[in-house]
């Protein structure tokens, strides 16, 4: 069976859902391709250089709100099966859609059921209408397959949630004593208010008592990284500051998440939480942000929550958590992650789905 993916772009997080897939696949008589993009409409999302991957040119129009895949359907002919984008901005996705449909040819979408601005917003219609065209949908989340079958019983419906890693390698380090971090993955671009994070760090340790020994940590890059540091001098904090950059060695990442007390989301969270409850470590995070449908790991059991754009309730937060590191469950927290939103997992759901093959939806 020849299948074909065509998606916008293919980050360096998804290697090990690529690795995995393949793993799985290996078995079997399906010839997979990835037909991926440079970078997407939010040009700090770039696709990083995969083994087995052929890469295109994203041309945008429209002040970057709408996408086309250059040279992305001579790779589609013949297939058995197509994966695209739940994307209503990829004119790419639309056309294979409706070409496919009218060919009576398996094409499949692949993403976030709903925009993050949910479905008051004005591409859910959109959203709905690409479930409709196509022969079936793989969702992002577990909630978001519940949500297609309650509107649509009829609806063929896989999950392939979004998981970065293997199930051998997630977990938290037992021993670990030294925890002293308040870490911060991710973009650093305004849309992340990762300056908050750093404004509440601020009044935490002027006028809240922080324990001394609490270091905040970013890890990432984006429009705002040396903002980061002028702020944190201006702040008298750049002490107990360290600004990383992007790191995606899962070592460096796997020893920086064992010296945190927590993680940090002061604007909009979504893989950022798969990864720190990966790894064990509950997150703080904005309450009536736009999340993404990763939101649906966050509870009382995996972290603390504050009110938006309020940095002194982010601050006590910070306190309370340097204060509480040992009264989380961490066995627990890795669990909500490890059975439904690993990269196998992930692999396992996107498999059934090319091949064709029923999943229970329910967690």
């Amino acid at each position: 069976m020849k299948a074909v993916a065509v998606l916008a772009v293919l980050p360096d997080y998804r290697s090990s859902f690529v690795q995995e897939l393949y793993k799985a696949l290996g078995q079997s008589d399906t010839d997979l391709s990835f037909v991926v993009g440079d970078q997407h409409l939010d040009a700090t999302v770039k696709s990083a250089d995969h083994p087995r991957v052929i890469k295109v040119r994203n041309r945008t129009f429209l002040g970057r709100r709408i996408l086309w895949q250059a040279g992305a359907l001579r790779h589609v002919h013949g297939a058995d099966v197509v994966v695209v984008d739940l994307n209503p901005r990829s004119v790419t996705a639309w056309v294979i859609l409706l070409w496919r449909m009218a060919l009576r040819r398996r094409t499949l979408v692949w993403g976030h059921i709903l925009p993050r601005r949910g479905a008051a917003a004005r591409t859910a219609p959109l959203r709905r209408r690409m479930r409709r065209l196509a022969s079936g949908v793989i969702s992002y989340t577990w909630s978001d397959a519940q949500k297609v079958i309650q509107e649509d019983k009829s609806a063929r419906v896989w999950v392939a949630a979004n998981g970065l890693y293997p199930d051998p390698l997630l977990g938290y380090d037992a021993q670990s004593d030294l925890r002293h971090r308040l870490l911060y993955v991710g973009r650093i671009e305004p849309t992340k208010k990762p300056i908050l994070a750093l404004q509440a760090f601020a009044i935490a340790r002027r006028e809240l008592s922080l324990d001394d020994r609490v270091r905040l940590t970013f890890v990432g890059s984006g429009s705002q990284s040396s903002e980061l540091e002028t702020q944190a001098r201006a702040f008298s904090v750049s002490d107990r500051v360290d600004v990383l950059g992007s790191i995606n060695d899962y070592e460096r990442l796997r020893k920086l998440y064992a010296e945190s007390v927590a993680s940090l989301s002061p604007g909009y969270v979504g893989l950022s939480l798969t990864q720190s409850l990966g790894f064990g470590v509950p997150m703080l995070v904005a309450r009536d942000e736009p999340h993404a449908p990763e939101f649906e790991l966050f509870s009382a059991s995996t972290g603390r929550s504050f009110p938006m754009d309020d940095s002194r309730a982010m601050a006590e937060e910070m306190v309370w958590l340097s204060k509480n590191m040992d009264s989380w469950d961490r066995t627990a927290i890795v669990a909500t992650v490890r059975e439904t939103y690993s990269s196998t997992a992930m692999a396992r759901g996107f498999e059934l789905a090319l091949r064709n093959i029923d999943q229970p939806v329910a967690k």
